[in-house]
């Protein structure tokens, strides 16, 4: 049992290390591209397979009351997939109480353990990403719950 565990935590990290590094170069492209950031989820699949998925903008259906549909309707379609999938990344673009600036948001979470990354950003023009000190804390499982 204990080498079952100590196994699921080295994957775990490495998938978590891996999903950071992609789920940031993902958002500093679109961010560059398009000056915005609509929430995107990074699927690693249990097979070893990823994708990138993201939602799609809809007026009129049971998210377009929440704080933040696209986010929401995002997490829904994953959790439906969640059976065949080993972990995630959702990245967002959030403003934090008291900042003045958003951040990258990226929630990391595997099917034992979830984190919550912050990231600090400045994009003085398309072509400079400056990333600042990231934050971590630990999160609530929005997939695996």
């Amino acid at each position: 049992m204990a080498n079952w565990r100590q196994q699921t935590s080295v994957e775990c990290q490495a998938d978590f290390d891996d999903l950071l590094d992609v789920g940031i170069d993902i958002a500093a492209e679109r961010l560059s591209q398009n000056w915005g950031l609509d929430p995107i989820a990074v699927l690693n699949d249990r097979d070893g397979g990823r994708r990138v998925v993201s939602a799609v903008q809809s007026d009129s259906d049971e998210y377009s009351s929440s704080a933040s549909p696209l986010k929401d309707r995002l997490v829904d379609g994953v959790r439906a997939e969640a059976d065949g999938l080993r972990s995630v990344a959702i990245v967002s673009n959030v403003v934090v109480d008291g900042a003045t600036k958003p951040r990258l948001e990226i929630l990391l979470e595997h099917r034992e353990y979830a984190l919550q990354i912050l990231v600090p950003y400045d994009m003085p023009d398309p072509q400079t990403f400056d990333l600042g000190p990231m934050k971590a804390a630990k999160g609530t499982p929005l997939v695996w719950a």
